[in-house]
Parts: structure tokens; C-alpha cells; sequence
């Protein structure tokens, strides 16, 4: 039997997470890209005869990233991914980023990840990042080593995200994907452009670790895409938007 994999698309509901770099006013939330990917990531999984486990299909909040990640020990998850887009103030910042368990050493999916999601994006270092809002100016960095596949600590912390700590408390190895930043134009630009492909890509990661052959899905093989409303921030109005 293959392997049980996890996926938590971020947000949801009223929580809208970021929004993309179009301002405050018209920007789109980061909720609905973390469903779209996770909708297509799950497909692919399936063709590959993998199980999978959704925290969500639609836009609903199904809890606290402690009551998400229980989900995937209750299903026996044997890898658990929570999708996720960055945002910054400066519109500057960009790339693709891993947060990881900080006792995770192996980086098997991980390499996968960094490998396919630099075709588009910029890579930023893996961190293992302290969820304690009085822990946001300590480092808890860890760097990959491409030629061992190892994460190496450059801080002696202990912490890390809630979803990957309470997976990883409960024995199941997880990761939080940040896939890209929404508030940079070209890095928003290259999701939309290529949006299945890097779906793909992280599908491709996750079945490879598991040690079996990828059988890959064409865009146009997709039973489930996406449509999804997306609300214009701070107004009360709905618009569908074209890919």
C-alpha cells in the first residue's frame, strides 16, 4: 500500500491570510490559491495511488493549525503538507521557502521541493521558525545542504510552526510550503502563468521520497479545477476573475 499523505490548504473562511501585491483594496487572498493548489496537488497524489487526506475543499476555516494537524494523526498520515503563499510589506521580497521541523535532519521531499519550485521562483533558505509571536526577532534558521540532503542548524532553538510542531509531536513528519510571494508582481506573474506545473512539481517531490516512479497529470487530464469567488478586500462585492 503507498503511502498516506496530508494536505492542509493555509486559511480559509475568515481567515483570509495574505493578498497579492495589487494593494490593500483589490488584492486576492492568499485562502483561495492554498485551495486551488491543494486541490491540484491532491489529484495528482491520486493518480499516483497515493491516499489523501484534505483538511479542506472549500472555503471553510476547519480549525486551528493544532486542530489541523490532529487530523492527520488520526488518519495515520505518513507525510503531512500545509500549503501556504507568503506576503511581505515591501513588494520586494520574493521566493519560494520551506518551514520544516527543527529535529528534522533527512530533506528527501524537501530537495524535491527547492529543486522544482526554482524553476520559477527564487529560493530562500528552509527555517525552522518559533510560532510564539514573543519569538519573532530570534533565528531559528537551518540551511540545506544540496550535496548530503541534510538540514544543518545555525542556532541551538527548539521551535518551530504550530502545524509542523503538533505533526511532528505526534510523530508524523511535516512541512509548511510557502510556495511564493503574492506581493511581488513576478513572482505572482509566474505562479499564474504556471500554476499545474508547479503543482506538479510538488507532487513529483512527494512521490519520488516515497520511492516510487511519477506518473505525470496533463493540465487538461484535471477531473476538479477550481472555480472559486474571490472577494475583493474591504468591500462587500464577489467577481470572478479569469486564470
Amino acid at each position: 500500500m503507498k503511502a498516506v499523505i496530508g494536505i492542509d490548504a493555509g486559511h480559509g473562511g475568515k481567515s483570509f491570510g495574505t493578498y497579492t501585491f495589487n494593494t490593500v483594496n483589490d488584492g486576492l487572498f492568499e485562502k483561495d490559491f492554498a485551495l486551488e493548489q491543494a486541490l491540484m496537488i491532491e489529484q495528482k497524489l491520486l493518480k499516483n495511488g497515493f491516499r489523501i487526506i484534505m483538511t479542506r475543499r472549500s472555503d471553510e476555516n476547519p480549525g486551528t493549525v493544532t486542530e489541523r494537524a490532529q487530523k492527520m494523526v488520526r488518519e495515520n498520515a505518513d507525510f503531512a503538507l500545509s500549503i501556504h503563499f507568503n506576503g511581505f510589506g515591501s513588494k520586494s521580497a520574493n521566493g519560494c521557502e520551506v518551514f520544516v521541523p527543527y529535529a528534522e535532519v533527512h530533506a528527501g521531499i524537501e530537495s524535491g521541493f527547492y529543486t522544482e519550485l526554482k524553476k520559477y521562483f527564487s529560493e530562500r533558505p528552509p527555517f525552522a521558525r518559533s510560532s510564539n509571536f514573543d519569538d519573532r526577532n530570534e533565528i531559528f534558521d537551518k540551511k540545506l545542504n544540496v550535496k548530503t540532503r541534510k538540514f544543518e542548524a545555525l542556532s541551538d532553538k527548539k521551535d518551530y510552526f504550530g502545524f509542523v510542531r503538533a505533526c511532528w509531536e505526534k510523530g508524523i513528519s511535516a512541512d509548511l510550503l510557502e510556495i511564493c510571494f503574492l506581493t511581488n508582481e513576478k513572482d505572482f506573474s509566474e505562479y499564474q502563468k504556471n500554476k499545474t506545473k508547479i503543482a506538479d512539481g510538488i507532487a513529483k517531490s512527494i512521490v519520488e521520497a516515497f520511492g516510487e516512479k511519477y506518473i505525470s497529470t496533463e493540465e487538461g487530464e484535471l477531473s476538479v479545477v477550481p472555480k472559486i469567488k474571490r472577494k475583493v478586500r474591504n468591500s462587500g462585492s464577489k467577481i470572478d476573475l479569469p486564470y
